[in-house]
């Protein structure tokens, strides 16, 4: 045996193919066939090289740089180091980023954009603390008697109302809401002269005296602004009031509604079951949802919804509804215009106009769908399949599609008595 061929073998592996990708087959755990992967948006717009000299222009224009002037005022303000602070703080964000991916809030909970840094916000800011030693001479403090006392809160009571009244107090005869607000002003007035430290000590140095109200010697003090700031104030929500649903703020939005006005639909959900949705990690189980919503005044809408949880497919269930909410005609506020038919799936429905006093002698579905949209005279069918979820989308897409006279009388090219045949109190010659 020839020693060559083995080497030539050892030499000659390294040029061999790869075997490739498809020659080991891999077990997939899907019934279905595979397919390409979703191509995800990018999550901020393209910027093609043509629109760039645009945006240039527009960041500049928008958002200038400093000039000669501008320099010389801040080297007034600012040391050297925080100026260089500033302008390595500004280079470091691009203006075109702030032209085409940020935009200035409007809600009530915004901070200001353009502040110079030259006074303390009680809001994001800390107060400045200052300890004993900042303040010059004694700090031999005594407590009050009851008449001192007494004779304290009466005089930074006035301090107060003086403070809130520059003009003086109101005087005469007032009205109701002035005397309100002038006693609620009284009984704060009061109650901060009673919590004010300088109305339980007393002190002959005067810059002691004076550190009592200043905040910058409480520790307590500084965070007091805090509790009734604005963003306080906007957040805040009594206990028996109802959480703010962001789905049902939407969808006022969407509908330009009030709260009262969504109050006023009628909902009712009509199908309840459970579904499955078979996985490679298991059988998912889930609630489906068909529920109706309407005025009562003509207008009918039907939603679905799905979740896990009962209550969030519920609500998705009715705010589809109400925002699928189409106007249904109605003869004489009543009844429908002449006898309708659809058919979804195998089911077919058939509806018909009954004179006045006929009532709604229609199955339970069709009842409560015929409720909801204000009709009060029909009867109905269901000769064929009577599965819930077609015959409620049945019922509602014949609703909806209503031939009307003056459409029919239009298509025709006559008028809407020749339509209607009523001549001479209904009679026909």
């Amino acid at each position: 045996m020839s020693v060559c061929r083995p080497v030539r073998c050892l030499f000659a592996s390294a040029s061999l193919s790869k075997p490739s990708a498809s020659a080991a087959p891999k077990r997939s755990f899907h019934a279905s066939a595979p397919r390409a992967a979703r191509k995800r948006r990018p999550h901020y717009p393209s910027i093609k090289a043509e629109d760039l000299k645009l945006l240039n222009q527009a960041a500049e224009t928008q958002y200038p740089k400093y000039d000669t002037s501008e320099t010389a005022l801040l080297e007034k303000r600012y040391t050297p180091a925080q100026i260089a602070a500033i302008k390595a703080a500004e280079t470091a964000i691009d203006s075109r980023d702030l032209l085409t991916q940020s935009s200035r809030r409007t809600d009530p909970w915004l901070l200001p954009y353009e502040d110079d840094m030259s006074e303390v916000d009680p809001v994001t800011d800390h107060a400045e603390k200052l300890d004993p030693s900042d303040i010059p001479g004694s700090h031999d403090f005594q407590d009050v008697n009851e008449e001192e006392r007494d004779e304290a809160i009466t005089f930074i009571a006035n301090e107060n109302l003086a403070k809130m009244f520059p003009d003086g107090l109101p005087e005469g005869e007032l009205s109701v809401e002035t005397q309100r607000q002038l006693e609620e002003a009284m009984g704060t007035a009061v109650t901060q002269a009673v919590l004010d430290p300088r109305a339980s000590f007393r002190v002959k140095n005067r810059h002691a005296a004076a550190a009592l109200s200043d905040p910058r010697h409480s520790i307590v003090m500084p965070d007091i602004p805090r509790i009734d700031n604005r963003m306080v104030r906007q957040t805040r929500r009594l206990s028996s009031e109802e959480a703010e649903d962001p789905r049902q703020k939407r969808l006022l939005q969407y509908l330009n509604w009030d709260k009262t006005k969504l109050r006023s639909i009628k909902v009712k959900t009509l199908v309840v079951h459970g579904v499955t949705n078979q996985t490679r990690m298991g059988k998912i189980r889930s609630m489906y949802y068909l529920t109706i919503a309407g005025n009562q005044a003509g207008l009918l809408g039907v939603g679905e919804g799905k979740s896990v949880e009962p209550d969030e497919g519920r609500k998705q269930s009715v705010m589809a509804a109400i925002r699928n909410m189409r106007p249904i005609p109605r003869y004489e506020n009543r009844t429908t215009f002449g006898d309708l038919e659809c058919k979804v799936g195998a089911t077919k429905v058939q509806l018909f106009a009954r004179p006045p006093g006929f009532g709604l002698r229609v199955q339970h579905l069709i009842f409560e769908i015929a409720r909801a949209a204000g009709l009060q005279d029909l009867a109905a069918r269901t000769p064929r399949s009577r599965n819930k979820m077609n015959v409620i989308k049945a019922t509602w897409e014949a609703l909806c599609n209503q031939k009307l006279p003056d459409e029919i009388a239009r298509a025709r090219g006559k008028k809407l008595v020749d339509v209607r045949k009523v001549y001479y109190g209904g009679s026909v010659h």
